[in-house]
């Protein structure tokens, strides 16, 4: 990952670190042989306000989902739910369903569409913050929530711009690896884009994919 130095750091950029620290810490506490497990959570910014811990009237931070938390629309499992793409195989979505992106995923959804869409006026950006970034049934869930809020924007009348991304710090855009019977999967965005930071004397980098 290559730093280069970026003094000054906007609100957001201070934010996003923080809950990197926030992630990582929580990861630190249950880390294993092997690497600790993904946890996530999503920063809803609305008409440019940043959230912090308790936020929720005018924007909003979803409480931090820990691994083997998720259950829900997302799970791409349910006959209720999400339906599950082709190109996401049953095993795959089954290994990952209760992944911590699919509880923080609906999370986010229902609180933008319950009051995000009212308040916003000139946009809002949703980000997806975790230590590792999303596996390949993960990155599906996203998109599918990606293309859920647009059409819940459309259905409430709403003309303001949505924007989702996926940002997390590995050394790597994305790495491959298995999962349960060696099931291929990719954590995380090959085309992400490295951004740099300079806080407080502390330089490094984080990973950005803004979904299309």
């Amino acid at each position: 990952m290559s730093h280069t130095h970026a003094q000054n750091p906007d609100p957001r950029t201070q934010a996003i670190v923080r809950e990197l620290g926030i992630l990582h810490e929580c990861a630190a506490k249950d880390h294993q042989v092997g690497e600790p497990g993904l946890y996530s959570r999503m920063m809803v910014i609305v008409d440019g306000n940043i959230p912090s811990e308790g936020d929720g009237e005018n924007c909003y931070l979803t409480p931090v989902a820990a691994p083997r938390s998720g259950q829900g629309w997302y799970t791409l499992t349910t006959a209720d739910g999400a339906a599950r793409p082709a190109e996401i195989s049953l095993d795959e979505a089954k290994l990952s369903q209760q992944d911590s992106e699919v509880t923080t995923l609906l999370d986010a959804y229902e609180w933008i569409t319950d009051q995000g869409l009212g308040v916003a006026a000139q946009s809002i950006q949703v980000i997806l913050i975790s230590n590792i970034g999303p596996c390949t049934g993960c990155k599906a869930r996203l998109q599918i929530f990606h293309s859920d809020l647009l059409a819940a924007a459309q259905q409430a009348g709403s003309k303001v711009p949505i924007t989702v991304e996926s940002v997390y710090d590995t050394p790597e855009a994305s790495r491959d690896r298995t999962r349960g019977n060696k099931i291929p999967t990719t954590y995380g965005y090959p085309a992400a884009v490295s951004t740099p930071y300079a806080i407080s004397g502390r330089q490094g980098a984080y990973w950005v994919y803004r979904l299309q």
